[in-house]
Parts: structure tokens; C-alpha cells; sequence
């Protein structure tokens, strides 16, 4: 009976450590699920009685029996007939069964949690490749906005042409009275009333009496080097262009003896190097624009006979180069402002002809340059101011057709130089004439006042 069971004897330290491997087994398969390899059968634990304490064999003998490496295999049959039926399988398990493996095992799941980040980034710098596509494109839009600007890239004598081709369509060119070489391919300064500088530029255009009709085009502010624009004695409708206000080296504007209308444009205050600024005898209407008292260096104004109306204005006294100031035949209303007793170079003032009224300013003593003074036809009142006779100069005074009364001041016998003067009509003047100046009077209207 010994030897008999002595093979088996040897067969349980074997046995009794399957248990074991097969704990730490389930151990890995539980921890390391997803990574394990295909599930194998659990073996089959051998029916062995309770586990007696016999002493467990060193390692060296099991790991030599699983030393193969190839699939498990049956186990050798035993010895004892009566557990022949009985088979085996082993595994393949590590010589040091430890949870390491395990653990190890699942830490590279975090990292294909980690790969869906990268996957998010592409779609993250999509989002500002579109926005810095956007930022170029304003620029470029704003690019052909501002090229339209360059549009008067023709040369300044193309320029001018175009100006007074424009000129040429809008007032009947094929009728006027003289037209020779206009919108031929020649020079311009070989077309009829047309004289450009040196370098090609219209600097005087003087088409005076020359049969223009129709509206004057806003063409007309192209022509930047103009000098001189003469059109009186035309047939010329409409209002005045406010372009003229762009003329700014215009030293002469004569529009007078026309049939323009409408009011003057106070851009015509930004003429400032303007000499003379004569628009007579036309029909315009409005009030006179304060900012003609901008123009410092004007000679002569004269936009008498039409039908301004209004006060004078106080800025007009400004033009301390004024030599000429001819408001008369408007329908002007107000006083005359004092003011215009600055304008120390005047020599002639005619407000004649309006529905001025109040008193004759007193300033007006001051304008010892003055050769005329006419303030006929209007509505002034009060007494004739003794500083008129300051004006040594004066050949001319027309004060008659008003409603002024008193005595005839004494101080007019200095006004030595006077040829010409006219005192009566609807005033009531009372005194006597001096007699330095009673040959005037009655070369003009004495107002039936005796001789001193």
C-alpha cells in the first residue's frame, strides 16, 4: 500500500497550488477585463478531501512542470486508476503570480481617453482660420472704396476741358454769338474768349455779350486756376452754382446783366482772394450772405438792382479794401449799419432805392476817401448828421426822397468839391443852403431851400 499511493503523495503539492494560481487568475481576468486574452475554461478542481496541513514543496517544482510555453495541455494521467478519469488543465501562468501585471495592465486606459483631446483641437483651429480670414477681407472691400477717389486723375487741362464742355452743353454753345474752335481737339486757349497760363490751365474765361442761355453748370468749380470769370450781358437762368465757391484763386466774378435768380450762396464767402464781385441786374432774392464780409481783399461789390432784401450786413464794414459798395435798387430793410463807416478806403456807397430806415449813421463821417454818397429813395428819418461835412473829397450826395427833417447843417459848406447835390423831393429840410455848395444844388435838388 505505501509504494502504491507514493506517486500520489507527490501529485498534491501540485493540486493544492492550482487553488492558488487560480484565484490570482480570476484576480487579473476581473481587473484586466478588457485587455485579457480570450477566456479560457475555469479547470476543474480535482475531488480532494479537506486540505490536511501537509507541508508545501519548494516553487522550483511546479514552475518546472509549467515551464512550456505552448497551449495548455492535459495534465499526465495519474497513477491511481480510480482518478485515471479525471483530466486536467494547466495554464501558463508567471513564475511570480503577482497583481502587478494586473494593475499594470489597465493603465493604459486613460490613454485612449486622452486621444479624443488631440481629435478636438482640429476643430478648435478651424475657428480662428475663419476669423482671421475675415479680418483681410474688410481691408480689401475698404481698398476700391478709396480708389473711386483718385477719379480726377486726368491731367488739370483735361480737366478744364471737360469743365468747359460742360459749359458749352448747358448754355445753347451751338448759338452763342462767337463759339469758334469750342470742343475741337485744338488748344484751349485757341477756343473763342478762353486764355489758359503756361501750363495749360483756363485763367481768364470772358465770354461777355456772347448769346449764352440756360443754367450755369456746377462744372464750372473744376476749373481751379481760373482767374477771371466774365459772363455779363447774357441770357444766363437759374442760380448761381455754389461750386464757384471752390474758385479759390478767382480774383474777378462779373455775372451782372443777366436773368439769374435764386439767392447768393454764402460760399461765395471762401472766395477769398476775390477783387470784384459784380452780379447787377438780375433777380435775386434773398438776404445778402454775411459771410461775403470774409472777402478782406475785395475791391468792389456791386449786386445792385435785384431784389435782396433784408438788413444790411454789420460784417460788410470789415472789408477794409472795399473801394465800391453799390447795394442800390434792392428791397433792403433796417438801418444803415455803422459799421460801414470802417471801410476807410471806400469811395463810393450807394444804398439808394431801398426801404432803409432810422437815422443817417454819423460814422459815416469817416469815409474821408468818399466821392459819392447816395441815399436817395428810402425811408430814413431824423436830421442830417453834421459829420457829413468831413467829407472833403465828396463830388456827389443824394440824401432827397426820404422823410428827414431839421435844418440843413452848416457844416456841408466844407464839402468845397461837391458838383452835384440832391437834398429835396419828400423830405423836409428847413434852413438854408450854404452857398460853397449852393451851384450844386442847384445843378441837383435843392429842396426849395434858399441860398445863405
Amino acid at each position: 500500500m505505501p509504494g502504491t499511493f507514493a506517486p500520489l503523495a507527490r501529485l498534491y503539492p501540485r493540486i493544492l497550488i492550482y487553488p492558488a494560481l487560480l484565484l490570482s487568475l480570476v484576480l487579473l481576468l476581473a481587473c484586466g477585463a478588457d485587455n485579457a486574452a480570450p477566456p479560457v475554461a475555469e479547470p476543474v478542481a480535482p475531488p480532494v478531501a479537506a486540505p490536511t496541513a501537509a507541508p508545501t514543496p519548494a516553487p522550483p517544482v511546479p514552475t518546472a512542470a509549467l515551464a512550456p510555453t505552448a497551449a495548455p495541455t492535459a495534465a499526465p494521467p495519474s497513477t491511481p486508476t480510480r482518478r485515471s478519469s479525471t483530466q486536467h488543465r494547466f495554464i501558463e501562468v508567471p513564475d511570480t503570480p503577482t497583481p502587478a501585471p494586473a494593475t499594470a495592465t489597465p493603465e493604459p486606459e486613460p490613454e485612449p481617453t486622452a486621444t479624443p483631446e488631440p481629435e478636438l483641437m482640429p476643430a478648435a483651429t478651424p475657428e480662428p482660420d475663419p476669423a482671421a480670414t475675415l479680418e483681410p477681407t474688410p481691408a480689401a472691400t475698404l481698398t476700391p472704396a478709396a480708389t473711386p477717389a483718385p477719379t480726377p486723375a486726368l491731367a488739370p487741362a483735361e480737366r478744364d476741358r471737360a469743365a468747359l464742355t460742360a459749359l458749352y452743353n448747358a448754355t445753347d454753345g451751338p448759338n452763342w454769338s462767337n463759339n469758334g474752335q469750342w470742343l475741337s481737339d485744338n488748344p484751349l486757349s485757341e477756343w473763342a474768349g478762353v486764355t489758359t497760363d503756361e501750363s495749360g490751365q483756363v485763367a481768364y474765361l470772358t465770354l461777355a455779350n456772347n448769346g449764352l442761355s440756360g443754367e450755369l453748370p456746377a462744372e464750372l468749380g473744376d476749373l481751379a486756376g481760373l482767374l477771371e470769370l466774365t459772363l455779363y450781358g447774357n441770357q444766363l437762368t437759374g442760380e448761381l452754382p455754389a461750386e464757384l465757391g471752390r474758385l479759390t484763386n478767382l480774383t474777378v466774378l462779373s455775372l451782372s446783366d443777366n436773368q439769374l435768380t435764386g439767392e447768393l450762396p454764402a460760399a461765395l464767402g471762401d472766395l477769398t482772394g476775390l477783387l470784384r464781385l459784380y452780379i447787377a441786374n438780375n433777380q435775386l432774392t434773398g438776404e445778402i450772405p454775411p459771410e461775403l464780409g470774409k472777402l478782406s481783399n475785395l475791391i468792389g461789390l456791386g449786386i445792385n438792382h435785384n431784389q435782396l432784401s433784408g438788413a444790411i450786413p454789420v460784417e460788410l464794414g470789415g472789408l477794409s479794401s472795399l473801394q465800391t459798395l453799390w447795394l442800390h435798387s434792392n428791397q433792403l430793410t433796417g438801418a444803415i449799419p455803422p459799421t460801414l463807416g470802417n471801410l476807410s478806403a471806400l469811395t463810393s456807397l450807394n444804398l439808394g432805392d431801398n426801404q432803409l430806415s432810422e437815422a443817417i449813421p454819423p460814422t459815416l463821417g469817416n469815409l474821408s476817401r468818399l466821392e459819392g454818397l447816395w441815399l436817395y429813395s428810402n425811408q430814413l428819418t431824423g436830421k442830417i448828421p453834421a459829420e457829413l461835412g468831413n467829407l472833403s473829397n465828396l463830388t456827389g450826395l443824394g440824401i432827397n426822397d426820404n422823410q428827414l427833417t431839421g435844418e440843413l447843417p452848416a457844416e456841408l459848406g466844407n464839402l468845397t468839391n461837391l458838383q452835384g447835390a440832391w437834398l429835396g423831393g419828400s423830405n423836409e429840410l428847413t434852413g438854408c443852403i450854404p452857398s460853397s455848395i449852393q451851384a450844386a444844388a442847384m445843378e441837383g435838388d435843392s429842396g426849395g431851400l434858399p441860398a445863405c
